[in-house]
């Protein structure tokens, strides 16, 4: 009967020891609040070691402690205080380490992210619209609070924000929620607004061109070199000049917030058009007509010549008439002889020419 009374009451203490330690203290805080907790129950040698995650322990004393928590959700909301204590032997000795924790789940919301135009034309003037898009659904904010660096700022209690730009002046948005219990706003996050410049200028010069750039950043020339030369006027204005007679195709370049934006110029003349008739010949033939086809322009004082003097050529302006004669005799049997038909006129930027190839075809 003795032997039962003493395990009954072995029994009794370890269940009591083990049911009695708790760690008390609010288990929905508010973040970057000082909140206490406190250890029940008894530790061998009045051993305690508190640790914390996602928080701050400010003070501690045996089995109490001060602890902060942080203003951030991490891992889903990870919050948890840890105290490590000895256990008590039923002789009064120590019965080993061990621990008990205590999860809470601040009251504070997800970071938010801001979605909306990041890359605005430097010319645009009017309304965007910028939503805050929750990283985390299990912890919803109640309100937002929206800055700008222009110096707006303002609250919502839906997650999206309206902005009037008037110039370039707007560089940056941030955003916060807050829940509905706790007065501490979430994390910051920051959205930067770049203005993509606008180019305005003409497409090709013969000479010089003045391009105005809103939202410059940094103007160079790409693939010009030996063709154009650039000169900065100020005001947001640059000049292009043609390098003598050079001819080609450049990029006027803006450089801004590390992106390359491109204004393709062509300097000097341009032409298009092609010749078409008869792409083969053959020997006897005579008043075949060549006509030239362009656009653009206007091409003035044309020009034919033909690669073998052989063949007779009627030019008429825009149109030739080409004649093989009989006597004609073709260099190779098998495949035929081909010359070249070209005709070179004058443009607003200087000559230009089209050619195409005419097979002689053997008998």
């Amino acid at each position: 009967m003795r032997i039962k009374l003493t395990l009954i009451l072995f029994l009794s203490l370890l269940l009591n020891r083990v049911i009695g330690q708790v760690i008390s203290g609010e288990a929905n805080p508010c973040p970057e609040t000082n909140y206490t907790y406190s250890f029940s129950g008894p530790s061998f040698g009045n051993y305690f070691l508190w640790s914390i995650t996602d928080g701050q322990i400010i003070s501690q004393n045996s089995n109490t402690v001060v602890v902060r928590w942080y203003n951030k959700v991490t891992e889903n909301g990870k919050w948890k205080l840890r105290v490590q204590y000895e256990t008590i032997k039923f002789d009064g000795t120590s019965g080993g380490s061990t621990y008990l924790d205590k999860d809470v789940k601040v009251n504070i919301p997800s970071r938010y992210v801001i979605t909306g135009d990041r890359e605005i034309p430097g010319d645009f003037s009017g309304n965007k619209t910028y939503t805050a898009q929750i990283v985390n659904s299990n912890f919803p904010a109640a309100s937002f609070i929206w800055t700008t660096n222009t110096g707006i700022q303002t609250t919502t209690t839906t997650p999206s924000f309206n902005v009037n730009i008037t110039d370039d002046q707007l560089k940056w948005i941030t955003v916060a929620g807050k829940s509905s219990t706790c007065p501490q706003w979430g994390e910051t996050f920051k959205f930067d607004i770049v203005y993509t410049p606008v180019f305005t200028g003409p497409s090709s010069i013969c000479s010089e061109g003045i391009y105005t750039i809103t939202s410059p950043g940094t103007i160079t020339l790409e693939n010009a070199s030996g063709i154009a030369t650039l000169t900065a006027l100020g005001n947001n204005q640059w000049k292009v000049t043609r390098i003598g007679t050079a001819n080609g195709p450049i990029n006027l370049v803006s450089t801004s917030n590390g992106k390359l934006f491109k204004m393709n110029i062509h300097i000097g003349p341009i032409f298009q058009g092609q010749i078409e008739g008869d792409v083969a010949l053959k020997r006897g033939w005579s008043n075949r007509l060549y006509s030239l086809f362009t656009s653009g322009g206007p091409y003035t004082n044309h020009k034919w010549t033909i690669s073998d003097n052989r063949i007779t050529m009627v030019p008429n302006g825009t149109t030739v008439k080409l004649s093989v004669p009989s006597s004609y005799q073709v260099t190779d049997p098998m495949e035929g002889d081909w010359i070249t038909l070209k005709c070179t006129m004058d443009s607003e930027c200087g000559p230009v020419s089209t050619s195409m190839q005419i097979n002689i075809m053997p008998l």
